[in-house]
């Protein structure tokens, strides 16, 4: 059946269900406790018939009950039948193994010219050797000779280097500064617990209404050095002695640039570089894929690595530019309410005159007017306009990189030298068959996998919007730890919850609905008055969410409504930030009566020479979508299978180059 399966792939579909029907175990065979071990055995035969055919499965069971002689003949049944749809539905169009041509390309025939530099040396001296692509001898130093690589930087000169050099930094330390200033806030707040607290300048004292007392709240300084720290570690982190440096190749510095025979060996080994790298990190900007040699190394890296997605790092410049304007954004926010605050909100003769004058059902409501209008006013309006235009560059280069993706076409993309082209084109030929099915790649392929990925995440990363919130975080931390320290566990709770929804929830559902806003509102109809419309509506909206979780601190609000409110916003920032589509695409099946034609999958139904054994396949799974309901229908594995495993399954089953432990374990589940 398997081998007229292959060969007839008209009739592939009704054969398939036909054999997976015939793989029914009775309930009671494997109701019981059931192990199998299996080991598979496979090889590549001419490319013009099954490429990956099982030769061999070795079972051993232990079943306690009966039948584990049908147990292992149910096994080989479905792994056959779901290796022979596999196969017929990934037959490449062109040959299935690397030329060798190609593996004589990626050979390091100069052994002394692979090398490689530090991120602690790329970054030095504020990533000065970006400033131009000249390099000298003293740049080629930089590297020195190593086997393996950790990172292959992919850039185009015609970027800024200032954009990568703050992306990189980002990049490379981000994680070190967190950690570093909650560090810090953390022994500051020790020491004070210990009775050895460190002075910090009061701006004045400060207070909220209880029901008939006030409660003291403490709005100070503390949260200035954690932030202090987090800037320095995020500029500096790769300077730290002791920590490990990540090897990297950038052009520069390791190819020389003076030695024209020592460029040419470099220039020749470059697919020796790449198969010596772990990741490639693409600096990405608009003009990225407009030049050649870009596209040639993400070619090359994606036919080395057969399409293996999680090897490449897709960083936009743009979005740490963003995550530090949103830092600097929350810290004058945060620094504008401790200034403001006792003065105003907080002082003790508001307080007094709410204690006297209005009832505890409307403490809430009127701090929570007071400090939107606070926080409009005098907070947040100017710098609206600033975020706004992040928000608004931030989406286009969304756009720009999708819409560079699906209508990506190499005749339009920039050479200097044409003899450089004719290489590029004559390798794309090897790889993948012919530049239009490297085109296809790209605009199916990648672009579906760029888009996931964005949906995934929401306008933004959750992440990169916590990090810009970390002065909330440190604001309102002090004020929790002091109110524990004069045993007022009652505002503690309160001022904890307001930090985790300040700096989790209400910044993250603002930014998410303004970049939303910017994503939707068209420019031609922001002109005259109506160009003030959008940053205002963005500056409203940061008021109105932080006012509301600053006005529920107010111990006159039972925790019954504060609960409640605070799970509701973290569902809201859930779905706003890829929940919703998760919800919608996450477990669901492609609708059966979907054109393939029209189906960014479809593409991979035959994918190119070299597509991977996890992007290729994961993508062939997904083009099978019309098959799913009537595999889970038909087969009874003792119990109704779950379409998951039987992909895993496949999967595993598919690659032979798979460890034999992942499929014993896929077979055990």
């Amino acid at each position: 059946l398997a081998q007229a399966i292959s060969s007839d792939r008209t009739g592939a579909v009704s054969k398939q269900r036909r054999l997976l029907s015939q793989c029914q175990v009775d309930g009671s065979v494997l109701g019981a406790s059931a192990m199998a071990d299996s080991r598979v055995t496979g090889h590549s035969s001419d490319s013009r018939e099954n490429p990956r055919r099982i030769d061999r499965v070795e079972s051993k069971s232990m079943i306690l009950g009966s039948s584990s002689t049908s147990v292992q003949g149910t096994v080989r049944q479905f792994i056959s039948a779901a290796q022979s749809l596999v196969s017929v539905r990934m037959r490449p169009r062109g040959q299935t193994q690397r030329s060798p041509e190609f593996l004589r390309e990626l050979a390091v025939l100069h052994p002394e010219l692979l090398r490689a530099t530090t991120l602690r040396m790329v970054l030095r001296r504020f990533g000065s050797i970006f400033r131009h692509s000249a390099g000298a001898a003293s740049t080629f130093e930089m590297s020195k000779p190593v086997e393996v690589i950790a990172k292959f930087l992919s850039h185009s000169w015609s970027t800024p280097g200032w954009l990568k050099t703050i992306a990189l930094m980002y990049h490379e330390n981000v994680f070190r500064a967190t950690v570093s200033a909650f560090a810090t806030a953390i022994c500051l707040h020790g020491l004070e617990f210990a009775g050895a607290g460190v002075p910090m300048p009061l701006v004045g004292p400060s207070y909220l209404a209880g029901e008939t007392t006030m409660h003291q709240l403490r709005l100070d300084t503390h949260f200035v050095p954690p932030c202090l720290v987090f800037i320095l570690v995020l500029i500096f982190g790769q300077e730290v002695p002791g920590l490990a440096q990540s090897t990297c190749f950038l052009d520069k510095c390791c190819i020389h640039q003076t030695d024209q025979e020592k460029k040419m060996q470099g220039i020749q080994q470059l697919g020796g570089f790449l198969r010596s790298s772990h990741r490639m990190v693409i600096l990405w900007q608009p003009e990225y894929f407009t030049r050649l040699w870009c596209v040639y190394e993400l070619a090359a890296f994606h036919y080395i690595n057969l399409g293996v997605s999680g090897l490449v790092d897709l960083l936009p410049l743009k979005l740490p530019v963003l995550a530090l304007s949103l830092f600097c954004f929350h810290f004058a926010a945060t620094a504008a309410t401790v200034v403001l605050g006792p003065t105003l909100v907080f002082s003790e003769m508001h307080v007094t005159w709410i204690l006297e004058n209005l009832p505890a059902a409307l403490h809430v409501p009127w701090m929570f007017m007071i400090l939107s209008s606070m926080f409009f006013f005098a907070v947040y309006t100017i710098p609206g306009f600033l975020l706004w235009k992040f928000c608004e560059s931030h989406m286009e280069d969304r756009k720009m990189l999708l819409k560079q993706l699906q209508e990506f076409r190499m005749d339009l993309a920039e050479c200097q030298v044409e003899s450089d082209r004719e290489f590029i084109e004559s390798k794309l030929k090897t790889w993948f068959g012919g530049v239009e099915e490297f085109e296809l790649i790209v605009r199916d392929e990648l672009a579906e996998l760029v888009a996931q990925r964005m949906q995934d995440r929401g306008p933004i990363p959750w992440t990169l919007m916590f990090t810009g919130s970390l002065s909330h975080v440190f604001f309102l931390a002090s004020a929790a730890v002091d109110a524990v320290i004069r045993s007022d566990w009652h505002l503690a709770v309160r001022v904890g919850l307001a930090c985790i929804g300040l700096s989790c929830f209400t910044d993250a559902i603002a930014l998410s609905a303004g970049l939303t806003l910017a994503d939707k509102i068209p420019g031609r109809w922001q002109v005259g008055v109506r160009r003030f419309i959008a940053p205002m509506s963005l500056a409203l909206l940061f008021s109105l969410l932080n006012g509301l979780v600053l006005a529920t601190m107010n111990p006159a609000l039972p925790l019954w409504i504060d609960i409640p409110m605070y799970l509701v916003l973290g569902m809201l920032t859930w779905l706003m930030f890829g929940g919703w589509h998760r919800l919608r695409h996450g477990r669901t099946l492609r609708p059966s009566g979907k054109s393939e034609e029209h189906s960014p999958a479809s593409a991979v139904a035959h994918p190119a020479p070299g597509v991977g054994k996890r992007q290729g396949l994961q993508s062939d799974v997904g083009a099978m979508g019309t098959l799913k309901p009537d595999i889970q229908g038909d087969v009874s594995f003792g119990v109704q299978m779950k379409v998951e495993s039987y992909e895993s399954l496949v999967a595993v089953a598919s690659h032979n180059e798979e460890s034999d432990d992942e499929f014993g374990e896929v077979v055990s589940n």
